[in-house]
């Protein structure tokens, strides 16, 4: 899952000064497991928990624990991680004691309790982010992120397993989080040189340089993911659209997961449709497409006209 978004190219050397310079800030402090316990208000979300110093992700830990049978709403918690992903298997630094990196594990029973997970995992964020950290303006850009202004705050990554059971099929689900909290951006845009931090924001930057316990966002955010999990879905939809930055703006749609700039198009986002996916209007063409696995860039993001 996500953390910082580590600039393409830059050698692994810059990255590594960066986090150990990071290491030594006095907002890095170890996860107190017992303590977020004592915080928990949930019914499932968060009671089981598996603590690891560092792994290469989240992601990799929930696969191990669920195999060996884990209950519904347990999670997997790192300090740090050496392989932390985004969508598209992309890299992202995640230093040591200042963000949260988890992965929560649960089973479904249905397609359209995932599509909602989609939906109330990035709002959880958001609404954990401005609740406890304090954070003015969050905004969630479909399918899997969470803004502040023109900054990323925040990331969801979400597989899905199909597992037999006694009482029929139930579809087991990886999500991962990462959310930058005590992270001081300005030391990554340093460390990165001049590519870095213009694109990644932290909790801690946006509420006035105020550090977070993680513990208390944590339990949080469960909480609030809890809830929304069990909300009628135009409840959930409602609710999502008050932090939605895309509905009714002009966006940059990049299809295909293509990198190429020729390929993207703008469009008017219009709606969401029942399955979870984003409903548009290209501005060359009246005829609506619905999006899945496209990725959504907002405008003013420049299009690079084809070469004759």
């Amino acid at each position: 899952q996500n953390g910082s978004p580590v600039v393409p190219n830059k050698p692994t050397t810059i990255i590594m000064l960066a986090q150990a310079r990071r290491a030594q800030s006095t907002l890095v402090k170890r996860f107190d497991v017992k303590k977020f316990k004592s915080l928990l208000e949930t019914k499932s979300v968060g009671r089981s928990i598996k603590y690891v110093d560092i792994t290469t992700s989240t992601m990799d830990e929930a696969d191990k624990f669920l195999k060996d049978g884990c209950n519904s709403g347990a999670v997997v918690l790192a300090d740090s991680q050496t392989d932390g992903r985004g969508r598209n298997q992309r890299p992202w630094l995640s230093s040591s004691g200042e963000n949260l990196y988890v992965s929560f594990i649960l089973r479904t029973n249905t397609i359209r309790e995932v599509v909602s997970l989609n939906f109330a995992a990035p709002l959880a964020i958001a609404l954990a982010a401005e609740g406890t950290g304090g954070v003015k303006g969050s905004r969630i850009k479909w399918p899997n992120d969470v803004w502040v202004g023109r900054r990323k705050m925040a990331g969801v990554l979400l597989n899905t397993v199909a597992q037999a059971g006694p009482s029929g099929a139930k579809i087991s689900v990886n999500l991962g989080i990462g959310i930058n909290v005590n992270q001081d951006m300005d030391e990554v845009k340093q460390s990165l040189c001049e590519n870095g931090g213009n694109v990644a924001t932290s909790i801690y930057m946006e509420n006035g340089r105020k550090p977070i316990e993680r513990e208390v966002l944590l339990a949080d955010l469960c909480k609030r993911l809890e809830g929304l999990m069990s909300m009628e879905w135009n409840d959930l939809m409602d609710k999502y659209k008050n932090y939605d930055m895309l509905l009714g703006k002009e966006i940059v749609v990049m299809p295909n997961k293509k990198e190429d700039p020729s390929t993207y198009y703008y469009a008017k986002a219009i709606e969401y449709s029942a399955d979870g996916y984003l409903v548009v209007e290209p501005a060359k063409d009246s005829k609506r497409v619905t999006l899945s696995a496209e990725e959504v860039s907002i405008r003013p993001e420049p299009i690079e006209k084809e070469k004759d």
